[in-house]
């Protein structure tokens, strides 16, 4: 093997390495899945070359070309997804996928179609690539240098200069290949590129926490072993059967199939444990709030039955305690109403009313005076709002909520500032409560999950405060929104329909 050779099949092991990586330790990070489908592809890559010049046999420049095609979408995929515009951004990453997507299937057709193998050998593919490669290389860097200078967080900034630098770097040599395929008197250096690209890749794994967390030393020590072993296994195979086909091709499938299921089986068996805390700590924390919830009025209750027992005791009449009655009356319906409420908030079904914001934003900032240390709230509240058909009791338990996410996020103190307004994008008027903090912020990734189920980056987190939020929003018609810099806190505004 020549040094390029050891070069493409040192790049092949480290990307299949973390692939393993994003499956087994990156599913709660966005980045996970299209890195590991990036990652795989570039393995594919790297392996198609190395499989070629060890066997001499052209059919794997088809599979070269089918990931070469495919690696512009997936690299804009992530970066997408990385700066947090999975969303805004999805039609642009669809289309990439489309216009590359029918330039990896022409590549593939090429196996069992004479044109199409004609078409991939040509000068007309890489010409074709290219002129699709140079804008979609262009925009991906332009997201990433614009996230860079927006970024705040050292980390964060480390992790964009790190991905930007593979991309920049892999990326010029890939092309430069390219233009050599087409005539151009340029070295094949390709190699030294992906190489260079990966271990910046693993750095910013490994080093600046790309996916959200620590990487355990077992963890990574599998994935190395996990990949280094399909890798010699597939060389194996090529080496011993390259002149059968057949054989290879059923040899190669097999070791996939045996790789896939046994990195599947880990996985899940991660999966299933992270997934089993997860729901305890969410158990917990249900079971905390409706303890503090049950637990006054029955201590009420208790008392006045004691009293009321106590009297009996002594001989008196209870006759004239007739209120102690009245208040474990009132006591029981609030018992029952704190179980509808639970009920209710499950379901998230309004029961509206005409309801002035206002006040029942004062009524909740009134029952968090002293909500944390150092922390002071002040509210800032419009004078002309309309009144609104909405639940006041949903409403108020959304904003609980995005007042409680937003003192955590306060380890240091400062002032949170709840405020209302006008909704102007309401054709029949509406109104926003927005919430503001100093805290500590949250990078485009964090952002972009927030409102999902389950999601939260806190340890003792449940991640089902936003998600509330987000359900009571679109229950009355409106949504819920959510701005954020790392070190300068965050805002997340509620808006509501007032019918």
């Amino acid at each position: 093997m020549s040094a390029r050779d050891w070069m493409y099949l040192l790049a092949a092991s480290g990307h299949l390495t973390l692939a393993v990586l994003c499956v087994l330790r990156g599913r709660s990070s966005p980045v996970a899945r299209p890195l590991a489908l990036l990652c795989v592809d570039m393995f594919g890559w790297c392996f198609a070359t190395l499989a070629k010049d060890l066997t001499g046999a052209e059919a794997w420049s088809l599979l070269d070309a089918a990931c070469t095609a495919l690696t512009p979408a997936l690299a804009l995929h992530l970066v997408v997804t990385f700066v947090g515009a999975a969303r805004s951004r999805a039609r642009v990453v669809v289309v990439a996928y489309a216009v590359f997507g029918a330039l990896a299937i022409s590549s593939i057709l090429g196996f069992v179609a004479s044109w199409a193998r004609e078409w991939v050998e040509s000068s007309a593919w890489p010409t074709a690539f290219l002129a699709v490669w140079a804008p979609t290389m262009a925009l991906t860097l332009l997201l990433l240098l614009r996230h860079l200078t927006h970024a705040s967080d050292p980390d964060e900034k480390a992790r964009t200069r790190t991905i930007l630098a593979a991309l920049a770097i892999g990326g010029a040599f890939a092309t430069g290949d390219v233009l050599g395929s087409v005539g151009l008197p340029l070295p094949r250096v390709a190699s030294v590129g992906t190489l260079i690209a990966t271990l910046l890749v693993a750095t910013a794994a490994f080093r600046f926490r790309l996916f959200d967390r620590d990487l355990s030393s077992s963890t990574a020590l599998y994935a190395v072993a996990l990949a280094i072993a399909g890798v010699v296994a597939y060389i194996g195979l090529i080496r011993l059967l390259g002149g059968n086909v057949a054989a290879l091709a059923f040899g190669l499938i097999a070791v996939t199939l045996v790789l896939g299921a046994a990195v599947r089986e880990v996985a899940t068996s991660l999966a299933t444990q992270r997934e089993r805390v997860e729901r305890l700590a969410v158990l917990g924390r249900f079971s905390s709030q409706m303890a503090h919830d049950l637990k006054n009025p029955l201590a009420t209750i208790k008392g006045a039955l004691q009293f009321l027992q106590e009297e009996r005791a002594q001989g008196k009449s209870i006759d004239e305690h007739h209120e102690f009655v009245d208040v474990m009356l009132e006591q029981v319906n609030r018992l029952h109403r704190v179980v509808d409420d639970y009920q209710r908030i499950g379901r998230v079904e309004p029961v509206r009313r005409s309801v002035d914001v206002n006040d029942v934003v004062r009524g909740v900032v009134a029952l968090e005076p002293h909500a944390a240390e150092g922390v002071s709230i002040r509210a800032e509240l419009a004078e002309d709002l309309p009144r609104c058909e909405l639940d006041g009791d949903l409403v108020a338990g959304a904003l609980h909520n995005m007042i409680r996410n937003a003192l955590e996020a306060m380890p240091r103190g400062g002032t949170l500032i709840v405020r209302t307004e006008r909704a102007d994008a309401f054709a029949n008027g509406g109104v926003v409560i927005s919430v503001e903090d100093g805290g500590d912020g949250m990078d485009a990734r964090q952002a972009e999950r927030a409102f999902d189920d389950f999601y939260t980056t806190k340890a003792q987190g449940s991640g089902l405060g936003l998600p509330f939020v987000r359900r009571v929003a679109q229950a009355h018609g409106g949504d819920v929104s959510l701005s954020s810099k790392v070190g300068a806190g965050t805002i997340v505004r509620l808006k509501l329909s007032a019918t």
